[in-house]
This record gives structure tokens, sequence and C-alpha cells, in this order.
């Protein structure tokens, strides 16, 4: 089956071309330049054509699973929610982010581990989904169970990332102990339980098992071939610890001197899109911009908020001055390459034809009208 579509504004690896883009069978067969669409194809004539975003961090499912603090959704309608969130904002493949620890909000995340990924397997086997569902487990080394959390979902087929994290009050993103208190204050705690929080987290943080824990899920890394990430580096040792584990993507460095050394050291540095939107980042540490500012910005994750990469994209081309392809590159090739994903994330043929539709309409804000996946319209 062949479709043709026409637009005056293709976003390829070579930059911006005025032509049509022939798919067959799921995958982009060529890309033809020419002045106007022929008559066989979809005219987009003033919309842009770019690829579908890849997205390799974001904690929106836990959102949809528990919509309200202490009240659990049915875990495949979370999951449906969810994808038709990423969808929507123009994501075609979405590495869901779930954390192997602790609560968050209420939500006990060892209980929701297995019904969250349960679902998506599940959606995904029925075709329900719109996006392609990746899966990306965040784990922290703090925690005892980490491992024994961890190992039932070592061989599903799914799995494309580990990042290893240490959220303990003091380290890494929480290194700005005045910012972490202002925030849980202002989402509702008291200061007592706030201190109470900090004192428990302390105090069951046991560097033996934090470096075990390390330890192990780098093995398991290596073992089953899954790309690793380091997670909030802050300091040289962070960085080189990291480098020395095998960490190919360095994800929300919390300094700029750790985003220089990771990138010096082969490492992809990975931002929040709603940290570059908003300009700085809700823990008050590295600003996306800055990096970007200073060559350092490979992927851009959606974090919390799907809309923001496509947006994020978008301000750096009207913004920054950067190049079409470049900006596209951070929230398609950049994080599909990183988790090993060759086949996706360019205007080009061979690639998948995972294709985004976007209006210029808002002076802002870019619009999804339409998105395709392998060919096929899903949004």
């Amino acid at each position: 089956m062949e479709q043709r579509i026409f637009s005056d504004l293709i976003v390829t690896p070579d930059g911006l071309v005025a032509g049509e883009v022939l798919i067959r069978d799921g995958l982009v067969a060529a890309v033809d330049a020419r002045p106007g669409p022929s008559a066989q194809a979809l005219d987009w004539t003033g919309d842009w054509l770019v690829p579908g975003l890849v997205d390799i961090h974001t904690d929106n499912l836990e959102k949809h699973y528990q919509p309200r603090p202490g009240a659990l959704w049915d875990a495949y309608g979370a999951a449906l929610a969810h994808d038709g969130q990423c969808a929507a904002a123009g994501i075609t493949t979405v590495l869901d982010s779930l954390s192997l620890h602790g609560n968050k909000d209420g939500l006990d995340r060892k209980q929701a581990l297995g019904p969250m990924i349960g679902a998506v397997d599940a959606a995904q086997t029925d075709g329900a989904l719109r996006a392609e569902h990746l899966l990306h487990l965040r784990c922290e080394v703090t925690n005892p169970e980490l491992l024994s959390l961890l190992d039932p979902f070592l061989g599903n087929p799914r799995l494309r990332l580990l990042s290893v994290m240490d959220h303990t009050p003091g380290q890494r993103q929480m290194t700005n102990m005045d910012v972490l208190k202002a925030r849980m204050i202002a989402a509702g705690s008291s200061e007592d339980e706030v201190e109470e929080m900090m004192a428990r987290r302390h105090a069951g943080r046991d560097p033996a098992i934090a470096e075990s824990n390390r330890r192990g899920v780098v093995a398991v890394a290596r073992q089953f071939g899954v790309p690793l990430c380091a997670h909030d580096d802050a300091t040289e040792e962070h960085v080189r610890q990291a480098h020395q584990d095998g960490s190919v993507i360095a994800e929300f460095p919390v300094t700029l001197e750790a985003a220089r050394l990771s990138k010096s050291l082969g490492m992809a540095i990975c931002m929040g899109g709603p940290n570059f939107v908003r300009g700085s980042s809700h823990s008050g540490n590295l600003s996306a911009r800055e990096c970007a500012e200073n060559d350092l910005l490979d992927i851009l994750a959606s974090d919390y908020v799907p809309l923001s990469m496509l947006r994020s994209a978008f301000m750096l081309i009207d913004d920054f001055g950067w190049t079409p392809q470049r900006a596209l590159s951070v929230v398609a090739a950049g994080p599909a390459r990183s988790v090993g994903l060759d086949d996706r994330g360019e205007i080009a043929p061979g690639q998948r034809a995972d294709l985004l539709r976007v209006s210029r309409r808002s002076a802002d804000w870019p619009i999804p009208v339409e998105v395709w996946r392998q060919g096929q319209r899903v949004a």
C-alpha cells in the first residue's frame, strides 16, 4: 500500500524540503522534491511535516493510574488515557518511565509497578495503543528491595532503558534543601512532616546497599544488553562513576560542569522539556536552555508534560536559531538512537513512517494536527 504526502516544509536530516513523502508498507520509501502536490498526494501545504517524536522519559502513566491522591484508576484505562495524551502531543514512541521505589503523592510504586506494566503490555498486544510503548525502569539504589523488584521485568521485550538514581535529600537533584522543603510545603506537607520525611530518608540510606545495588543494576544492564542511563549527576565523581559503569545517557545533570564532563566522555545529554519551556528546573538545578546555549543538549524528554517536547523543538528554531533538522533531532532521532532504535526519528528512505503534521497558526505553540505511525494515522 502506498501513500503520498506533500508539504512545503518537510524536515529531513539535510534540512527543509518542499516535496512529497512516499510511504510504502509503513516505511518512508522516498522524499521527492517538487514545488506542489501531485494528484494522488495529501496536501499539507503551509504545515510542517516532521518526524514522530521519541520520548525516553515520562512518568505520565502514573498520573493516569492515580488521577487523585488515594484514588486509583483501572490500569488498562490508565494506559489508554496516557497513550492518547502522548499520541496527541506527536509522540509516536514512548518509554514509560516507572520508578522502583517509594511513594509519590500517596501512590505505592511497588504495588503499582506490576499492574501498570501489565496493563500496557496487554493494551499493546490488543492493538489498543496509538504510540509504541517501551519501558524505562528507574532504579533507586537506596531501596533494599531494588533488585528483587527489577528481576520479574528483565525478560520484558519492551525493556529498553535502565537508569540509576539516588533521590536522598541532600544528594544530587536534592542538593538544595531549601528548594526541596519549599516544594513539599507548597504541595501540602507541613514543615514537621517535611523534616520527618527527610530524617527518615537519611536514616534509611545505607551506603553499602546503595553501592551493591548500583553494581547489580550495571551487571543486569550488561547481561541483558539494555542501555544504562545516569541520573542527576552533580559532580565530577558522579560523572566518572557513570562513565565507568557504561552509561550512554546523562539524564538531567544537575550542574553545567557535570553536563560538560558527561558530554566530553561521550554521553548524550538529556534534559526535560518542561524545564526548557519554563526556562528553569523545578528543582532549582541546571536549566535546559543553558545546556542548549552551551551546545550540550542532545535529547529532550517530556518528563511530566507530553506537549513540552514539540514546543521545545520549535523554541530552539524560533528563539535559539537552530536549524529545523537539528532542533527536531533532539526530540526524535537523538532519543531514538540513544536507546538503540535506528529505524525511526528521521524522514528518510528506510525509516519508519512515523510522521507529525504541525500547524504554526499559533504565535507560540506549534499545534499537532495529524499523527501517523508506520504509515497509518493514529491521532
